[in-house]
């Protein structure tokens, strides 16, 4: 294990065990107010083609994000591990097409249609925890990662809470940084900070 990957493996351990302290209150209400936020922004707005993550119970809840885009009938597609390391955005029509999944993630059934990563205009992505400047920390599987590469053209948006911001954060040559950081109460665009509370 490299220097670089030990740091990771810490850093995932540290914001674990963060993430396990926050209130529960604290955790609605932010993933609330991430949500709103998104849903008035610009990239939001402008976007047809769609890919959002399905919130997990430790990470942001986005059923409003979901319920949202299919309301707008803008085309939603959502991750579908299809094996190691490997994800593929799959076309949904509604949320009551997701069952329980790998790691107990709610994903669609393999039959779903699936999207063309490079006709996505927003990708919305999860994090165990993000710096300002769009640096990402993942959970060590490299999925989005490598999904994300070939979505070329869309943008791509982190959501975090921001008890879980932090600079400490390390980049390698294969990580993908975020164009922007959404929180409760900032949005990080390319390292500029725009109050949005």
């Amino acid at each position: 294990m490299t220097l670089m990957e030990e740091t990771k493996k810490l850093l995932r351990r540290k914001m674990k065990a963060r993430i396990a302290q926050l209130d529960a209150q604290y955790t609605r209400d932010a993933s609330r107010s991430i949500a709103d936020r998104l849903l008035e922004s610009a990239e939001w707005k402008q976007a047809q083609n769609v890919f959002c993550f399905v919130g997990r119970e430790d990470e942001i809840d986005t059923r409003a994000i979901l319920e949202a885009a299919l309301k707008e009938k803008k085309t939603l597609s959502v991750p579908l591990c299809t094996a190691k390391g490997v994800m593929q955005a799959r076309i949904i029509q509604s949320r009551e097409e997701l069952h329980p999944g790998a790691y107990g993630i709610l994903e669609p059934h393999a039959d779903t249609p699936e999207q063309n990563p490079q006709t996505l205009e927003l990708c919305v992505i999860p994090c165990l925890s993000a710096a300002p400047d769009g640096t990402r920390l993942g959970y060590g599987g490299g999925y989005y990662d490598r999904f994300l590469a070939k979505a070329a053209q869309a943008f791509k948006l982190v959501l975090c809470r921001e008890k879980l911001l932090s600079q400490d954060l390390v980049c390698e040559a294969h990580d993908c940084r975020a164009d922007a950081v959404l929180t409760e109460n900032k949005y990080f665009l390319h390292g500029h900070t725009e109050k949005t509370k």
